[in-house]
């Protein structure tokens, strides 16, 4: 029989490399788990039974929106977000239409307007209202060349509408928290009253989320990542569910 025998010197070596091992284990977990870890919760109370919303992922076909030297594209990360959220809205019981449902512009779909820019909004305009929605959700990305600095999601709404004041709120909080949790530099924007055309010319309450900053170094990193596009629709989910219980 052979007996192993461990001077302290060598348990101690042991007990540092295990802690060693724990700390990066625990790093990884901080760092990742936060948007990678696929959502347990969802609401299951009937707040979005009923409800009609529209996700409207903004730009598409020959309107890239942003785009990075590398060929990242506005378009895509939109979309991506908004099919996500549709499908966590629809489980909870919410009518949910969105506004393309591949990458195409929605031109084609209006005359009103002198270009075709105009002609694609005035098309979710048209969606939006037809739809008697409760509300809307137009997704895009932002950048500002300018300042690199500036990173973070923005949430802005028609500043005569009481309601999208409010569900703008909503969601800007939820998502300066979430952020929050992941920036090595926390950062709080706040929600910003802007006359943009769909803001200003539909019927129903409704926000535009710029969910981060392309030209910001850190955003772009996380909005390259296909789970992290999911970990923004699914807090976009939690904020609706809170905006629809106050």
């Amino acid at each position: 029989m052979h007996v192993f025998y461990f001077s302290k010197k060598k348990i101690k070596k042991f007990f540092a490399l295990f802690l060693i091992i724990v700390g990066i284990f625990l790093l990884l977990y901080q760092f990742l788990g936060n948007y990678q870890m696929i959502p347990a919760f969802t609401y299951n109370d009937n707040r979005f039974l009923n409800k009609t919303i529209v996700i409207d992922p903004g730009h598409g076909g020959i309107d890239v929106g942003v785009i990075d030297s590398k060929g990242l594209m506005e378009k895509d990360i939109n979309f991506k977000i908004a099919k996500f959220l549709k499908k966590l809205l629809e489980e909870s019981g919410a009518n949910c239409i969105i506004t393309r449902d591949k990458d195409t512009d929605l031109s084609y779909l209006s005359n009103q307007g002198k270009t075709r820019q105009l002609q694609d909004l005035n098309a979710r305009v048209n969606l939006i209202n037809q739809s008697q929605a409760d509300f809307f959700v137009s997704i895009h990305v932002n950048s500002f060349p300018k300042d690199h600095r500036i990173k973070g999601p923005m949430v802005f709404y028609y500043p005569q509408s009481k309601s999208s004041k409010n569900l703008a709120e909503v969601i800007q909080n939820r998502l300066n928290i979430e952020y929050n949790n992941i920036y090595k530099e926390e950062q709080y924007n706040k929600a910003k009253g802007e006359s943009f055309y769909i803001l200003k010319n539909t019927d129903c309450p409704g926000v535009i989320v710029e969910v981060g900053f392309m030209s910001n170094e850190e955003d772009y990193k996380l909005l390259n990542k296909a789970k992290f596009k999911n970990f923004i629709a699914y807090q976009i989910y939690i904020a609706l569910g809170e905006y629809l219980q106050q």
